[in-house]
């Protein structure tokens, strides 16, 4: 294997067995690109996973796993398929069009490589990738917090559960609901609402812990964390934590029926994944233990030892 790093703009990934053609493609795109290239299919799937880049091109003729095949592959795999594929080819008939676009790229380049061409139908889909980034980007916060958002929150705990089942750590989640929330609402307007979950959200995220925990906005007054491996007694820790920086935040609600200040209560549950226990299930135990806290009269947390 042979990688090369070039460039700011973007990066590039060359799988062709042809040493010619990916020096070729690495001069005519460095300029402006990262480039790494590989001449062997396997280790250009070892290296699309572990490096991400922005696009890949890949020969569709190839000793052992042809391009179509490991097209294929990468489209189904969670960590690629969503990075667009440029086929390589000195075949370029409407039946290997088909079978290429079927198998899930975007675009075809055709041998004798042409500079130019290169050059545009790379800046193209680059273009375009980078569009299809930012908007994936919007999605993932919530517009009013700032937080990462109920649909990246249900992305990163499949992924941790997924990735803590093969290496049997434990997994922690919290939910979090701010207390009268209704009331605080009915008495000082949805503008002083939305600036209580903002302030909240701030609070939160201020809470110190590690670079893969995760914070975010479930939904209405409810935020959710998750804690990758973290066991049972850390979680009694980092769940007091995030219920006492809202206590010390000293938002005022004279309204409250538990204090003249805002409030939370929290729910939280660690397990050590499996294969049968899904995301839902989880969140289903978490909510369970949230909703006890809230019968126990609001302002304390409920947590659910290895759950599963």
């Amino acid at each position: 294997m042979n990688v090369r790093t070039v460039g700011t703009m973007g990066k590039i990934l060359v799988i062709d067995d042809d040493l010619i053609i990916t020096d070729m493609l690495k001069m005519i795109l460095e300029e402006n690109h990262t480039v790494l290239c590989t001449h062997d299919a396997i280790d250009g799937l070892s290296l699309a996973r572990a490096e991400q880049p922005d696009l890949i091109l890949l020969d569709v003729s190839m000793p052992g796993v042809d391009g179509y095949e490991l097209c294929r592959i990468l489209k189904t795999d969670q960590e690629t398929k969503n990075t667009p594929i440029i086929f390589i080819t000195a075949n370029a008939s409407p039946e290997d069009e088909t079978e290429g676009l079927e198998a899930g790229a975007v675009d075809y380049i055709t041998k004798p490589i042409n500079p130019s061409i290169v050059k545009i139908r790379v800046g193209i889909h680059m273009e375009l990738k980078k569009q299809r980034d930012s908007i994936d980007e919007l999605s993932t916060l919530d517009p009013l917090t700032g937080l990462f958002s109920r649909r990246w929150f249900d992305h990163f705990l499949d992924q941790e559960l997924r990735r803590n089942t093969r290496t049997r750590t434990p997994v922690s989640v919290i939910l979090i609901d701010i207390d009268n929330f209704k009331t605080y609402n009915d008495n000082y307007g949805h503008i002083a609402g939305d600036e209580c979950l903002r302030l909240v959200a701030k609070k939160l995220q201020e809470v110190p812990r590690r670079g893969g925990d995760l914070v975010a906005r479930y939904g209405g007054e409810v935020f959710a964390v998750i804690l990758p491996n973290t066991p049972y007694e850390s979680l009694l820790f980092m769940t007091e934590k995030f219920r006492l920086a809202i206590n010390k935040a000293g938002i005022s609600h004279p309204f409250s029926d538990v204090s003249n200040s805002v409030t939370v209560s929290a729910g939280a549950a660690t397990v050590i994944p499996n294969n049968l226990l899904s995301p839902d299930a989880l969140v289903q135990e978490v909510e369970e233990m949230l909703y006890e806290a809230k019968r126990k009269g609001r302002n304390r947390a409920c947590i659910r030892e290895n759950y599963g």
